[in-house]
This record gives structure tokens, C-alpha cells and sequence, in this order.
């Protein structure tokens, strides 16, 4: 007769869960948004300007509750939340079709923010650091493939024409809806079924089936007074502010290197298609050699990438688009490995929350600083030399992270060493 343990390792069933719901939650919400603002523009009789806020209000929604959400999922079922964030994520996109007010569509935007903090951040990286301790950033890596993010764009501009803003949102709105069947197969703890953490030999999640051992719930405090906690936040803040950066930037900046509207966008498919391969072969990487080590690597890849663009044309600017999608587009992985064995599964939502809040004001800030250096020193030299330089100190701040951790001897020592 067979024991629960004896059974096959159940993590396995959460991953299609978390991969479908953070690549709809995040390639919807990013993927859909360009190509439906004009007709946002249409619909509520609103400006460019005013239509473009809807980020905004998604991008302050995840930023300003990631901290309250994290600290939530540590006390309430990870798939209850994420259910829910299906269900409210649908009510926004069918507002977003059916409202007349832009002020009510704001609100809508805010839910859809919601969703995507739940979605695709918080609730996907809980679970897998619960449910896998060795080939930890592997699994994140496949369940933060942006495939949805790649293909959306192009979807939605072939259906827009054909059936229109209604048809586009409340096809979206659907298909929230059908995700939930998806997410009931989630299982919170793998001590609930009698199993434990890939990757290590201990009681199935202790007593309570909520944790491992030696893994405890850190407090708020605890978290902000770790050094490598901040010099972790601060790299990825400057890596993903650079992403942004180059998302603003790249196609008037291939523009002035005399390539074609066409061709310049082009340099931001070639950006994402890479950033495909780059984030399975990002999280095979951190498995290797650590998280830690790993954002060293492409941070400073990545300020090269910005310095070498000053000195190319033509067909090598699409080498180092897709050099640079590699390095950026994992960032997500990188962050939740590095932070998963920094303070442990029982503290990882909460502290992403909190590290989520840090990294917001550089998603929000580089690309207007990169503008603004762009007008004052008339040319996009300096602007980009200033990234690439604050890369590199975000690179040493990486390997300055792999000794603090050593020195502060954190319950997680494999963040500076393998998997």
C-alpha cells in the first residue's frame, strides 16, 4: 500500500498553472496596451497623453501593493489569491470594453494592475519557492518565458481592425476566466500532501506543512536591514529601469543610426525574441553558479551593450538588441532565485513585495532620465554612457552582495553557490 510520499512528486502540476498565469497576466496587460491605444484614445474621447496614463495607474498598482499583497500571501492560500486576481483581472478588461468614463477606466486599469502583481509577480515566485529548492531558477526561468508578451502585440493588431475594441477585450476577459479551472490545481505547501521541496530531504513541511526547516517568516524590519536585500534590489532596480530605458529609447535611437521606422522597430522583436532564449539560458546559468553571480554577469553585459551602441550601425545594432534582450528580459528569474534563497520560501513573498516597491521608482525614472540627458546634452552619448556606467556599479554591487551574504551567514547560504 501505497503513502502519500510514495506518490510522484506533485510540484511539477504547479508550473503549467504559474506559466499560464504569468504570461496572460503580463503579456496582456504589456503586450495589449500599445496597440489598443488608439482606440482607448476613441473610445473614452480622451488624448494620447491622458489614453497613456492606464500604464501608469498598472505600473502603481503593482509597485504600490506589492508590499501589502506579499505580506498578504504569507496568511491567506496563494491560490485563493491568485483566483481571485483571475476574476478581478476579468472585471477589468470587460470595464475597459464596456465603460464610457475614462475616470471609471482608470479604476479598471488599477484592478488589471492588481492582477498582474498577483499573477505574474508575487503569486508564481511564492509557489515555486515552496515547491523546489534545487533547480529553483531553471523553473522560474520556464515559468517566466514571455511568450504571451512576444505574440500579443501581433494578435491584437490583427484582430483590432477585424473585430474591434469589444471583441479584443472581452476575448481577453474570457480567457481570465478560464484560467481559474487551471489554478484550482494549485496546492499551496507540499507538506499538505504529505510531500516535501524538491531538492531537500527534510519533513514534509514541518509540523504545519507551511515551510522548511530552518526556514522562519522574517519581519518587515528584518528584511530592510539586510544589506544584501538592498544591494540586490538596487541592481535589478537599475537593470530593469535600463530595460525600460531601451524600450523608450532604441527605435528614434536607430532612427538617427539611419535605419527605417520599420527597421528600427524592428530592433525591439529582435530584443524579445532573444529574451526567450536568454531567460531559459539565464536560469540554467543561476542554477550553476548562483543567483548573485549571475546578475553580476549581466549587469555588466548589459552596460557593454549600451556602450557598444555608441559605436555601431547597421546590422550590429541588431546583435546587441538581442544581446541586451538576453541579459534584461530574465531579470524577473534573477530577481526571484537571488531573493527566493536570500530569506527563504516562508518570507519570499513579503520580501519581494518590498523589493518590487524599491525597483519601482527605477522602472519608472530611467527613461525620462535618459530623455532628459538626451536634451540637454543633444545626443543620446551621454545619456548612454551614464546607464552603462550605473550598470557596472550594479554589477560590483552584485558581487558585493555574495560576501555581505557570507558575512551575515543567511539562512539561504546557496545564494552564493550552487543550486
Amino acid at each position: 500500500m501505497h503513502t502519500q510520499t510514495d506518490l510522484p512528486f506533485s510540484g511539477w502540476r504547479v508550473i503549467l498553472p504559474c506559466f499560464l498565469a504569468q504570461n496572460l497576466a503580463a503579456g496582456f496587460a504589456f503586450g495589449s496596451f500599445g496597440p489598443l491605444l488608439a482606440s482607448t484614445e476613441q473610445h473614452f474621447g480622451v488624448t494620447r497623453a491622458v489614453a497613456a496614463t492606464g500604464m501608469s495607474l498598472i505600473m502603481l498598482a503593482v509597485g504600490g501593493l506589492a508590499p501589502l499583497l506579499g505580506g498578504l500571501l504569507q496568511k491567506v492560500s496563494v491560490r485563493s489569491a491568485m483566483i481571485g486576481a483571475a476574476a478581478l483581472s476579468a472585471v477589468g478588461y470587460w470595464g475597459l470594453a464596456l465603460l464610457p468614463s475614462f475616470g471609471l477606466a482608470l479604476l479598471m486599469f488599477a484592478m488589471i494592475g492588481t492582477g498582474v502583481c498577483l499573477l505574474a509577480i508575487l503569486g508564481p515566485l511564492t509557489l515555486v519557492s515552496r515547491w523546489f529548492i534545487s533547480g529553483q531558477a531553471k523553473v522560474l526561468s520556464i515559468v517566466n518565458l514571455p511568450i504571451a508578451l512576444f505574440v500579443t502585440p501581433f494578435i491584437v493588431a490583427e484582430l483590432l481592425p477585424e473585430y474591434g475594441r469589444f471583441a479584443v477585450l472581452g476575448g481577453i476577459a474570457t480567457i481570465f476566466l478560464l484560467l481559474i479551472p487551471a489554478l484550482l490545481l494549485i496546492v499551496d505547501y507540499p507538506g499538505r500532501i504529505g510531500q516535501t521541496p524538491r531538492g531537500t530531504n527534510m519533513d514534509p513541511g514541518g509540523a504545519s506543512g507551511q515551510g522548511t526547516a530552518g526556514d522562519r517568516q522574517l519581519s518587515t524590519r528584518e528584511i530592510l536591514a539586510s544589506l544584501p536585500f538592498w544591494l540586490l534590489s538596487l541592481a535589478i532596480g537599475v537593470i530593469s529601469g535600463s530595460g525600460i530605458a531601451f524600450l523608450v529609447h532604441i527605435v528614434p535611437f536607430g532612427m538617427e543610426r539611419d535605419l527605417s521606422l520599420q527597421a528600427a522597430s524592428g530592433l525591439l522583436s529582435v530584443y524579445a525574441g532573444a529574451g526567450i532564449f536568454g531567460t531559459l539560458l539565464v536560469g540554467w546559468i543561476t542554477d550553476r553558479i548562483g543567483p548573485p553571480s549571475t546578475l553580476a554577469l549581466t549587469t555588466l553585459c548589459a552596460g557593454l551593450v549600451w556602450w557598444g551602441l555608441l559605436y555601431v550601425a547597421g546590422l550590429p545594432l541588431f546583435a546587441l538588441a538581442a544581446l541586451m534582450g538576453m541579459c534584461v528580459v530574465p531579470v524577473t528569474t534573477m530577481h526571484g532565485a537571488a531573493l527566493s534563497r536570500l530569506v527563504g520560501a516562508a518570507s519570499i513573498s513579503r520580501a519581494m513585495g518590498i523589493s518590487y516597491a524599491i525597483v519601482l521608482p527605477f522602472i519608472f525614472g530611467f527613461a525620462p532620465l535618459v530623455g532628459f540627458l538626451f536634451d540637454h546634452a543633444d545626443g543620446y552619448r551621454l545619456p548612454f554612457l551614464v546607464t552603462a556606467g550605473l550598470l557596472a556599479i550594479a554589477s560590483l554591487g552584485s558581487v558585493l552582495m555574495i560576501f555581505a551574504v557570507r558575512k551575515q551567514k543567511q539562512p539561504f547560504e546557496a545564494v552564493v553557490g550552487q543550486a
